[in-house]
């Protein structure tokens, strides 16, 4: 299991799992920043956020921790952060830029655009390059930072053309750009998981939704991602336990029935069984 308890706050405050610090970005705008600029943000952490967050780094250390998982700051590294991805860091003499738009923000460009947003949910949260596509990446990133401060006319459309320019950089880089082709099942799928997780756990309902066989649908996205459907749907479970877990004071046998688990000691064995300890074990730890 990856180091929880490393990240806790400092003041063990318990939040409703709703109630993060989110800062918002408007629609199909595309910000960015001097990561300088954003070690301590407005919102404290751990928190999330409501559109895509992409952290290149040019300099320092640290830890990054995104949904329960720790991040060793290395060289070339970027961190592909997706909507509604917990996170805090800890980080020494870091520098570099932060990227931000939505799904929006290529709104009105070809769909190969949009299909490269898509990609991002299906990307790792962090990518290490090898130094020339890292110092590639980095150029488009400074041209893009010099347009957003110069505020010219065409704005909007020149920041377009950096993003999608620079998406690309990324995803030639990332191991789903080569199943860019098949990216339009494994869209679908998740977002029918992320709608009904919290209710419906058989493979049998999605690959009804999806007009697909269970075993069709399983043989897809083995292929894809290495992983059968009741296993990507068991992770997303296992996510929003411990996100509840970690950051809200809901009741374990609460926290088991709003993830669909109407027998508590039920819930308590899957967590188990998946994460070699129990839910209390895991809350405890978190806040040790």
């Amino acid at each position: 299991m990856s180091k929880a308890h490393d990240h806790h706050h400092s003041d063990s405050t318990l939040h409703p799992i709703d109630a993060f610090g989110i800062k918002r970005v408007s629609l199909s705008s595309i910000r960015i920043e001097r990561l300088e600029n954003r070690i301590h943000p407005l919102v404290p952490f751990p928190h999330k956020h409501d559109f895509y967050q992409l952290i290149l780094m040019t300099a320092g250390s640290g830890l990054h921790h995104i949904d329960f998982s720790t991040y060793k700051i290395t060289k070339n590294q970027l961190f592909v952060m997706k909507p509604a991805q917990v996170h805090t860091w800890h980080l020494k003499g870091a520098q570099g830029y932060v990227v931000e738009f939505n799904r929006d923000s290529l709104h009105g460009m070809s769909t190969h655009a949009l299909d490269m947003i898509k990609q991002l949910d299906f990307t790792p949260d962090a990518l290490t390059f090898k130094t020339q596509e890292f110092e590639q990446l980095k150029t488009v990133t400074k041209l893009m930072m010099e347009e957003f401060m110069a505020e010219k006319e065409h704005l909007d459309l020149a920041l377009r053309g950096y993003l999608m320019a620079f998406l690309i950089q990324v995803l030639r880089n990332s191991p789903i750009g080569k199943q860019a082709k098949s990216i339009d099942i494994l869209d679908r799928f998740r977002n029918l998981v992320e709608d009904n997780f919290k209710h419906e756990h058989r493979v049998e309902f999605y690959a009804k939704e999806l007009k697909l066989t269970p075993k069709a649908l399983t043989m897809q996205l083995s292929r894809l991602m290495g992983k059968a459907p009741r296993q990507l749907i068991q992770e997303r479970c296992l996510l929003e336990a411990k996100r509840y877990l970690a950051y809200s004071a809901l009741p374990i046998a609460d926290i088991g029935y709003e993830l669909g688990f109407e027998d508590a000691n039920y819930f308590t064995r899957f967590f188990r069984l998946h994460e070699k300890m129990t839910p209390a074990k895991f809350r405890k730890g978190f806040y040790e």
